[in-house]
């Protein structure tokens, strides 16, 4: 701490190097050895100086050499010197969240905010070695200062097998987030039609919702497992659905340093296929069948049943 920096309301200070170790096997040791010490906290630590706390809160960005943003952070706002930590870890995918009950387990509401879907995870990608900028954003001004993430020196992959590797699993990221968000869309449609067949007595638009009930459910059945509770041997029972694999996928590929495997990229090809079709056939629901029973609904003067339209595809 200099006069200058206690002088000035916001200060980012430079971040020392970090490296992204990598897990290994541990060696047998005693447990509670009092004469081990405690490593410090995995990633990038970022230091500031706030004279006082700030309006608005603080924001830090990382973003890469491309210029991407591939992390937003909330920082503390205490006076003195704040402290938050980057896990080298890029932004998560879509959590996928279900609003319908489990299939023959009626007695599970869901939350206003919806409920995880079991048996999915969210992929958060491992940042790989390089220059980054990270951006603190407090009190209507930015500072920036860059942070180098070093290889683990222990790794036996080269730059250029974990640059690969971030490709393939950027790949299935992007594959998630699309899955997750045609999740969403059906389970949006799913709720409005179940609360159609319940409070409607016309017997005709009955018949209609229950027919669509069961297409969007049988589609959504092939990304995630609607009959999964969460809890029991739930888990064991039913195999893995489409987002499953892909989750089961990115962990193996992201789990060293090296390359996919040439298995590894044909699985994702795989489902990357098993995917497109998927979106297609909800693309084709929502036109066709979706239209249809709305019409119907207009001409009993029922609401019509509303579904946002498809996103486009993020990193």
């Amino acid at each position: 701490m200099t006069p200058e920096v206690i002088a000035r309301p916001v200060t980012l200070f430079t971040p020392r190097a970090a490296y992204r170790f990598r897990p290994i096997t541990a060696p047998s040791t005693t447990y509670d050895d009092p004469t081990t010490g405690e490593n410090p906290r995995y990633g990038a630590s970022i230091n500031y100086f706030l004279k006082a706390p700030v309006a608005g809160g603080v924001k830090v960005t990382i973003a890469d050499a491309q210029g991407t943003v591939v992390r937003t952070l909330t920082g503390t706002n205490s006076a003195g010197i704040n402290r938050i930590h980057w896990d080298l870890r890029h932004e998560p995918s879509t959590e996928v969240l279900l609003h319908t009950s489990p299939m023959f387990a009626e007695h599970i509401i869901p939350a206003p905010e919806g409920r995880v879907a079991p048996g999915t995870g969210r992929l958060s990608i491992l940042a790989p070695p390089g220059t980054y900028t990270v951006t603190l954003a407090a009190g209507g001004t930015e500072q920036r200062q860059s942070l180098e993430v070093r290889k683990d020196p222990n790794s036996g992959g080269t730059l250029d097998e974990i640059n690969r590797q971030v490709r393939a699993l950027v790949a299935i990221r992007r594959d998630l987030n699309d899955g997750a968000e045609a999740v969403h869309r059906m389970e949006a449609v799913r709720v409005q039609v179940q609360a159609i067949a319940r409070v409607v007595d016309d017997p005709e638009v009955k018949r209609a919702a229950e027919a669509l009930l069961t297409q969007f459910s049988d589609l959504e059945m092939n990304l995630v497992d609607l009959r999964l509770t969460g809890g029991g041997q739930d888990g064991v029972r039913f195999g893995s659905k489409l987002l499953a694999k892909l989750n089961y996928l990115a962990n193996g590929i992201g789990s060293s340093d090296f390359q996919p495997t040439n298995q590894h990229g044909e699985v994702q090809v795989l489902l990357n296929g098993e995917l497109k079709e998927h979106l297609a056939r909800l693309d084709t629901l929502v036109t066709r069948d979706l239209t249809a029973f709305n019409e119907l609904l207009r001409a009993r003067n029922v609401p019509n049943v509303v579904i946002r339209p498809r996103g486009p595809i993020s990193d």
